[in-house]
């Protein structure tokens, strides 16, 4: 008999990267995609189930599951904190108690890079065993911390289920299309004054692969998941034909909460903070553990995005 797989968050752009290799599994029989919103896309074997993670239901909707993937989490920054925080916190806890319940054998949970924060003392190739010191002023970054550390605790109780935590580079690629590419789709955009991050990425033809192989491999604890190299931010700006200009730090922050206050912009301070300075991990253990390697570096990542945007015509905007 084979297993079934659900995904929360089955509408993202991560959870659209693997549907189509567990579709493929024979081991794979049903695949449960739950999201809030309707059903985008249709795949053998996907069944739509429209929920909100928190619902008290969920337990309902997991059983018989053997793998659970939990992607749902609020990337686009919602001007109500409190139900961000109510989704992505709350929604993940309930997620997780609904595995318990139904004897899910494995979790399988997508973080983020920016988990790690970012810090000018940041080491140079974080490997997973490094504090996590999100930023503060991010939810998005101090959320998945937060997630982290209670799921990390809650499923040391139930050694029963397999955990295994993904932290993921910037996903880019043809099908991207999110805060970030609206960023390189601008014509000039403001930068910070006197930072030269980079930014490590990984291409949704890879973050596919490893999707899939933590499913297929015997997997359990923490992994950093990217590229190896980094690009520098203003490369991928201005090979992107973006010009930009610099501003202080404190007057990008400043600038950045009232466009969002005055709905001019669609993230707030926190996402200055985290490009700010670099984020690079070590994934030499993830490489090890299941044999991956990456197709495409950063770079060719980069611009295998930009080729496909140059083709579609969707080139640089009006900021």
């Amino acid at each position: 008999m084979g297993k079934t797989v659900a995904i929360t968050g089955v509408n993202s752009y991560f959870a659209q990267t693997v549907i189509p290799k567990l579709a493929a599994d024979e081991t794979v029989d049903r695949i449960i995609g739950i999201d809030v919103t309707p059903q985008r896309k249709s795949h053998p074997k996907l069944e739509h189930v429209q929920a909100d993670i928190r619902s008290p239901n969920l337990d309902k909707v997991l059983k018989g599951v053997h793998t659970v993937y939990h992607m749902a989490f609020i990337v686009g920054e919602l001007r109500n904190k409190e139900e961000a925080w109510d989704i992505n916190i709350n929604g993940s806890k309930n997620v997780f108690s609904a595995c318990v319940k139904n004897g899910v054998k494995k979790v399988i949970y997508t973080s983020s890079a920016t988990a790690y924060g970012a810090h000018p003392d940041n080491h140079l190739s974080l490997t997973e065993d490094k504090p996590l010191r999100g930023n503060k002023d991010s939810y998005y970054s101090y959320g998945k911390v937060q997630v982290e550390n209670f799921v990390t605790e809650y499923f040391q109780d139930h050694p029963e289920v397999k955990l295994v935590i993904l932290r993921v580079g910037l996903g880019v690629g043809p099908n991207i299309n999110n805060m970030f590419s609206d960023f390189w789709s601008r014509k000039v955009y403001g930068f910070m004054l006197g930072r030269h991050p980079h930014l490590q990425l990984i291409h949704e033809q890879d973050l596919g692969d490893a999707l899939y192989l933590a499913y297929k491999k015997n997997l359990q604890g923490v992994y950093n998941v990217a590229a190896s190299d980094g690009i520098p931010a203003r490369w991928a700006f201005k090979q992107a034909g973006v010009r930009l200009f610099d501003l202080p730090t404190p007057v990008m922050k400043v600038l950045a909460n009232v466009a969002f206050t005055l709905h001019l912009e669609t993230v707030s301070q926190g996402w200055v903070s985290l490009s700010e300075y670099s984020i690079h991990m070590n994934t030499d253990k993830f490489r090890k553990a299941t044999g991956w390697e990456p197709k495409y570096s950063s770079e060719a990542a980069f611009l295998d995005y930009l080729n496909n945007r140059n083709k579609s015509g969707k080139g640089a905007r009006a900021s």
